[in-house]
Formats: C-alpha cells, sequence, structure tokens
C-alpha cells in the first residue's frame, strides 16, 4: 500500500509540473521512475497473484490524473500534501534508526546521493521556475536526507581487525 502512494506521489509531482508549464528538463526523470514503478507494481500483483486489482489501481492512478488539475487548489493540495508524505517516510526511518541505534543495511551511500539529488534540484528550480512549493520540498528533503545520512553514520559499526 505505501509503495502505491508513493507511485501516487510521483504522479501528482509529475502532475504539478506540467500543470503549470515548466520546462521538461525539471521532471524529465519523473515519467522514467513512474514507468518502472508500474511495471513493478504489475510484477508484484502479478507474482502474488492480484492482478485483477491491476485494473483497480490503474482507474484510481489515471482517474486521479484528471482530478488533480479541476482547480487550482487541488493540485496545490496535492503537492503540499506529497511533500508532508516523503517527509514522513523519512522521518520514520529516522524514528526506526533511533530505536535499534543499529544503522544495519541502510546506505549511507544512498542517502547521500538523495541528498545531493535534493542540493542540485534546489539549484535547477532556483534558475529554471523558482516556484516556492518546490524548493521548499527540495530543501525540507535535503534536510531530512542529511539528517538519516549523519544517523546512519553514527549508529554505523566498526568492524574490528586483529
Amino acid at each position: 500500500m505505501l509503495f502505491c502512494v508513493f507511485l501516487f506521489s510521483f504522479l501528482v509531482f509529475l502532475r504539478y509540473q506540467i500543470y503549470y508549464g515548466y520546462p521538461l528538463q525539471t521532471y524529465l526523470e519523473y515519467p522514467i521512475i513512474i514507468a518502472q514503478d508500474a511495471i513493478l507494481l504489475l510484477l508484484i500483483l502479478r507474482f502474488s497473484g492480484n492482478m485483477k486489482r491491476a485494473l483497480f489501481y490503474a482507474v484510481t492512478f489515471w482517474g486521479g490524473w484528471y482530478v488533480l488539475t479541476l482547480r487550482k487548489w487541488i493540485i496545490d493540495l496535492a503537492m503540499n500534501l506529497c511533500t508532508f508524505i516523503s517527509a514522513a517516510s523519512k522521518l520514520a526511518q529516522l524514528q526506526c534508526l533511533w530505536q535499534t541505534k543499529d544503522s544495519g543495511q541502510v546506505s549511507a551511500l544512498t542517502w547521500s546521493m538523495s541528498a545531493y539529488t535534493c542540493a542540485t534540484r534546489i539549484f535547477t528550480t532556483v534558475m529554471t521556475t523558482n516556484d516556492l512549493a518546490v524548493l521548499i520540498r527540495f530543501i525540507i528533503m535535503l534536510i531530512l536526507n542529511i539528517w538519516v545520512t549523519a544517523t546512519i553514520l553514527h549508529y554505523r559499526k566498526i568492524k574490528k581487525t586483529d
């Protein structure tokens, strides 16, 4: 279910960028991410024996795609909710790290790359659209990604050598 929430979040961000007529280079990765996630969702449904749900998800996402732009406030609200959802998932990751005090299999490199991506997206957003909602989203994500990376590095176990 959480997977579908993130997929819908990507759809909202893509629709937001298209709705406001932003240049293709500011959101080009999102159609690729959405296609990958849609294929993954289909594979999950196929191999779990739930292919009947695929039509439900397709209709829901397709309907959501069009409902988002019925009114300007709907797309703006959806964009802000997606920022909240993304931030909540990162805070949940932080909470898990704090509770276990072990970074386990969590990759500091992956989280630092995510932070770098947010930093570059802040720069490109300022240079192209200067959209406040998008800037706030990426600033929040940058701060949380750096926080998760620092927490992972803090709890990383040091291997002893003889």
